[in-house]
């Protein structure tokens, strides 16, 4: 087998790495290639020791792109005389331009021009690219990640700090915390963000990036909130439909995808992501095959129920094993990773039409959504069981949605686990059968809920 020549060349009797520079930064680099002598003439050698070589280049080139795409024009001549060789004239030409800059901009930005582009200071996102290939986060996370460190840089250039990970000590991070993370967010959503810049910067401190010195976000805590006024609504958060919303959804224009897919995640219990992503062939011997989803244990079987088998029958006719139950959803574009979220829109938006919506204190995000049929599915199995009905226990609706065992309720032990020694699938079935839609009524009509 050969051995791979990629990013070499042979040049003077040994070989070297080479990277081409694309032509959109050659101006800046003053180059079309990077290249760095390996000082050997043994390709197998040379083939170890490309890669980190090889990396440390393609980070130039990164930096090279990242000052062409600089929307600060300040902070990019910064980052191009950094590129540059690092001599005498080359630091006398950062010197003078600093002096210019303090008389048009002052002092502050000044000197954080010198310190970016003498190589003082590290920008921002310089490694963020490395540290993304570490984490290996979803398309969304790495979005959210991506979002939050952008809001950090806008902070720092607004406050005229440098644009640097250098310039973010405890002091920076409270105050960014409280002057921008948290404002027009929710405590929830905060946190999150929060914890992807905790994790970049404590990346940054393994792997010696920054001085091992404490993460200036480690202990950094949230705002109170504002407290609640006497008369605000209650808001008890997250819950499923009643009944009366179900019928209401069940019974409206819904169109076709919806007519099918509500239904569906009603009957199931499965999150919209897996439904949207069933194929024909995932839906074969009278059960739904989830094959991936949010926890190991989403890869699971689901018990096709009875009021389902028309709908199935009719989505999968005449069509191939690798075609999708739900075709008529677009292809996913390359900005995310998910197939559901054309449907969840449209959800979201034929449900606000029939008026089943809930925004106590005018809060941004209703309290029911499509994974409210998720929540139906669970209480009325938890319902049909205290009512009576056999065949299944509180381990089998773990079985159904695909829970995690650390979701289980603490009090199930064991010695309840009744069903223990019958067939799981025997169980699932009784559990999902014993889940019937309401009939079309009124609010008025329907008996009230607790909304649990």
């Amino acid at each position: 087998m050969a051995i791979s020549r990629q990013y070499l060349e042979w040049h003077g009797q040994q070989w070297r790495v080479r990277v081409k520079v694309p032509a959109r930064v050659r101006d800046i680099l003053g180059r079309g290639k990077l290249t760095h002598p390996l000082h050997t003439a043994d390709l197998k050698e040379a083939n170890e020791r490309k890669w980190p070589i090889v990396a440390r280049l393609k980070g130039i080139i990164a930096a090279a792109e990242k000052a062409l795409g600089s929307n600060d024009p300040v902070e990019a001549e910064a980052l191009r005389l950094r590129l540059a060789n690092q001599d005498e004239n080359a630091q006398e030409a950062i010197t003078l331009r600093a002096y210019q800059l303090e008389a048009i901009h002052g002092e502050d930005r000044a000197k954080a021009f010198y310190d970016l582009a003498s190589g003082k200071v590290t920008p921002l996102d310089h490694h963020v690219e490395d540290f993304l290939k570490h984490q290996g986060y979803r398309l969304k996370s790495e979005g959210d990640f991506r979002r939050a460190l952008g809001w950090l840089e806008d902070w720092l250039r607004d406050s005229n700090r440098p644009v640097a990970l250098e310039a973010v000590g405890r002091t920076e991070a409270g105050r960014f915390i409280a002057e921008s993370l948290v404002v027009g967010r929710g405590h929830q959503k905060a946190t999150a963000y929060l914890g992807f810049i905790r994790q970049y910067w404590a990346w940054l401190r393994d792997k010696g990036h920054l001085t091992p010195s404490e993460n200036p976000w480690a202990g950094q805590t949230l705002p109170a909130g504002p407290r609640q006024r006497r008369d605000a609504e209650p808001d008890r958060g997250k819950r499923p439909f009643t009944d009366a919303e179900m019928a209401t959804l069940l019974g409206g224009d819904a169109g076709p995808l919806l007519d099918d897919l509500i239904p569906v995640g009603a009957l199931s219990g499965m999150r919209i992501e897996e439904i949207c992503q069933l194929h024909v062939s995932d839906c074969e011997g009278g059960v739904f095959n989830i094959w991936a989803g949010k926890t190991d244990n989403a890869r699971r079987t689901v018990p096709i129920h009875s009021g389902l088998v028309e709908i199935v029958k009719r989505r999968t006719a005449g069509k191939k094993d690798s075609d999708y139950l739900f075709e008529d959803l677009p292809p996913i574009p390359k900005s995310r990773e998910t197939r559901s979220d054309p449907a969840a829109k449209r959800f979201t938006r034929y449900r606000r039409d029939v008026g089943v919506d809930e925004r106590p204190n005018d809060k941004a995000k209703s309290n029911v959504d499509f994974h409210s049929f998720r929540r139906w599915f669970m209480r009325k199995a938890r319902d049909a069981m205290l009512a009576g009905a056999e065949g299944f226990d509180e381990w089998t609706i773990t079985w159904v949605v695909g829970h995690t065992d650390s979701e289980r309720a603490k009090s199930l032990d064991l010695s309840q686990h009744v069903y223990a020694g019958m067939d799981p699938e025997k169980a699932k079935r009784a559990l999902v059968e014993s889940v019937k839609l309401p009939r079309q009524c009124s609010e008025a009509d329907c008996a009230p809920e607790a909304h649990s």
